[in-house]
């Protein structure tokens, strides 16, 4: 199913639910928070499902790696070095092997000394950084009411929330209230 059917599904069952089901008391109110707060909370079970997932992944990946990463080596250089045709690599049904060379990087071990080179042999990468930090700037339009050129303020406007406390329905409970 594409996403477009999927989200001309959940239109039409929204339309439908919002043609059968009106917010009018405390109790269908309550409702539609408890369904909000239900749905957050499977959120956030499947995202640390997914997490779990996700380092089990990992793990087995690890294990491969450490147990036959050095035997494909072997292999592949035994392959690439029959292919004869240049190329450093293997395609297999499951995915590609081979070796790359990774492109040369600079780690800066003592910044005080590369600094001290770099003002005597090359002052142009040297770089400064001006910036303006935003608490003082708040503190500042606290204290005078004055908002300095180029900046502006944003948010102070009311926004909807909703929040959920965490409660245990009992079953019957839970329908009741539904309905």
């Amino acid at each position: 199913m594409s996403n477009e059917q999927v989200e001309g599904a959940l239109a039409e069952v929204t339309d439908r639910t919002a043609k059968s089901f009106q917010v009018h008391d405390a109790a269908t109110a309550n409702w539609v928070v408890r369904k909000i707060i239900e749905a957050r909370q499977y959120a956030a079970r499947v995202k640390a499902w997914a997490e779990l997932e996700l380092r089990r992944a990992q793990r087995q990946e690890q294990f491969f790696m450490l147990r036959y990463e050095r035997q494909l080596q072997d292999w592949v250089r035994q392959q690439i070095d029959t292919q004869h045709d240049g190329r450093r690599s293997v395609n297999l049904p499951s995915g590609t092997i081979g070796f790359r060379t990774e492109p040369k990087k600079l780690a800066v071990t003592d910044e005080k000394q590369l600094l001290a080179w770099c003002r005597g042999q090359l002052p142009s990468a040297i770089k400064v950084v001006e910036s303006v930090p935003k608490t003082p700037l708040m503190d500042h339009l606290k204290t005078t009411g004055e908002l300095p050129q180029g900046v502006e303020l944003l948010g102070g406007n009311e926004r909807f929330y909703v929040s959920g406390k965490i409660l245990d329905f009992v079953e019957g409970e839970q329908d009741a209230a539904a309905e």
